[in-house]
């Protein structure tokens, strides 16, 4: 069994700053004990993608730690599948949750919503997780929505049973602001990935996260 409660998502990387930057996040990751580690660009081309991804399974099996992150792949299940990546996180706009599945049933599915309605369509298709968001203001992810009401949160972590990530805009200290609309887990980019040491960040988020959405933790079958 596995839990799902502090995702890491990598910011838009330079490939000139790649094998630097994630092996960074990756040991963030690791040292934190975050559940999942996402890897997501917009800015690189599947190829790309895919190298990254065999580079961070490489960085995150040389840590002797047991206990390490999923590794999910943003967008593409083609390169998730390839790669030998854990899952797949998509969007609305992206492929549809229950072709994933059907196509690719070892891979663990992730999907944004944005609607109540959303999440169950999500839920009935396959998903395993629901990102939820954005919650705050954030300038980390361009195609991002209008932020979302907290009642919208707590009607959507009532109106599934597989886990609620927040996402947008999340800092440590708001963590605690989350945890009474029921969610079970943020994903962050920004205050991990931009932090002056993501190390330091992520185990302050990890901390939070135990703290106050300890008793709001889904466990799901991988």
């Amino acid at each position: 069994m596995k839990t799902i409660n502090f995702q890491i998502i990598t910011k838009d990387f330079t490939l000139d700053e790649e094998k630097e930057y994630l092996a960074e996040i990756a040991a963030a990751a690791v040292k934190s004990s975050a559940d999942v580690l996402q890897l997501r660009n917009k800015n690189i081309s599947p190829g790309n993608l895919y190298r990254c991804a065999l580079f961070i399974k490489k960085t995150l099996k040389s840590f002797k730690k047991k206990r390490k992150p999923l590794l999910i792949i943003n967008d593409r299940p083609d390169v998730a599948y390839i790669s030998g990546a854990d899952g797949v996180h998509v969007g609305q706009e992206d492929f549809p949750a229950a072709e994933i599945k059907k196509i690719f049933p070892n891979l663990i599915v992730g999907v944004s919503a944005e609607t109540v309605e959303q999440a169950v369509a999500a839920q009935n298709d396959g998903a395993d997780y629901i990102g939820a968001g954005p919650v705050y203001l954030t300038s980390s992810k361009q195609d991002a929505g209008d932020l979302m009401a907290k009642e919208t949160l707590k009607k959507i972590c009532r109106s599934v049973n597989i886990p609620v990530i927040a996402i947008g805009g999340i800092t440590e200290d708001k963590i605690k602001e989350l945890a009474p609309h029921g969610v079970s887990g943020a994903a962050v980019i920004s205050a991990v990935s931009r932090a002056p040491y993501p190390a330091s960040a992520a185990l302050k988020f990890r901390k939070n996260i135990d703290k106050f959405l300890k008793d709001e933790v889904k466990e799901y079958k991988i």
